[in-house]
């Protein structure tokens, strides 16, 4: 009676924790955009501590299932049978959620690396846009709206506040595969920074 206990323990304890893992890593996208700024270091955290928690207990129910080799049954399997669905999903999303795509297709990206910070730029479908500008002492922001493309310019609609050193009148110059401000009512242009087309590089 006293091993069933511990048994259905060891269960529960590897649903809440594969459970909650999975939820804050599915919908990152949800939580990183709406929530954002510090808030994104401790969710992080969070993961992190339950994926080491993950590793530390699939290593303990290999343990036990070495110790009771003599006196197993099914339901001895199935801690680390839930705690393999974590390593299934995170190698192969097992369960097709990708919660990125309740913001459209991603269109074009571009790519700003500074010294101490770091921007990306993306259309989506639908017209809509998105900035995520990360830098030193945990700044984490992401800027979104609308845009229009007439020729070589898009013109960017803000939802609510505005970069500082990004604008809302951008050239596309195809030529040299960059992104550059043509005016700014946030701050002079003077400020503002060049985009580089395709992902970051990892130049700085």
């Amino acid at each position: 009676m006293q091993e069933d206990q511990k048994l259905k323990k060891r269960i529960i304890t590897s649903v809440v924790i594969v459970i909650g893992f999975m939820l804050l890593v599915k919908t990152n996208p949800i939580w990183e955009r709406e929530i954002g700024g510090f808030w994104n270091i401790l969710f992080y955290l969070v993961i992190a501590v339950f994926f080491f928690w993950i590793i530390i207990k699939f290593i303990i129910e290999i343990v036990s299932i070495i110790r009771n080799r003599k006196r197993l049954s099914l339901l001895s399997f199935v801690p680390i049978g839930i705690l393999s669905l974590f390593w299934l999903d995170v190698t192969s999303n097992i369960f097709w959620i990708d919660l990125e795509k309740l913001y459209g297709d991603v269109t074009f990206k571009a790519c700003y690396e500074g010294t101490q910070n770091q921007a990306t730029f993306k259309l989506r479908g639908k017209n809509r846009f998105e900035l995520h500008w990360t830098g030193v002492f945990f700044y984490d922001e992401y800027f979104t709206g609308t845009y229009q493309q007439v020729g070589d310019t898009l013109y960017l609609n803000y939802k609510d506040q505005k970069p500082r050193r990004f604008g809302d009148k951008i050239l596309m110059d195809n030529k040299n595969q960059q992104l550059i401000t043509i005016s700014n009512t946030a701050n002079s242009v003077k400020n503002d920074v060049p985009f580089y087309y395709g992902y970051c590089q990892g130049l700085n």
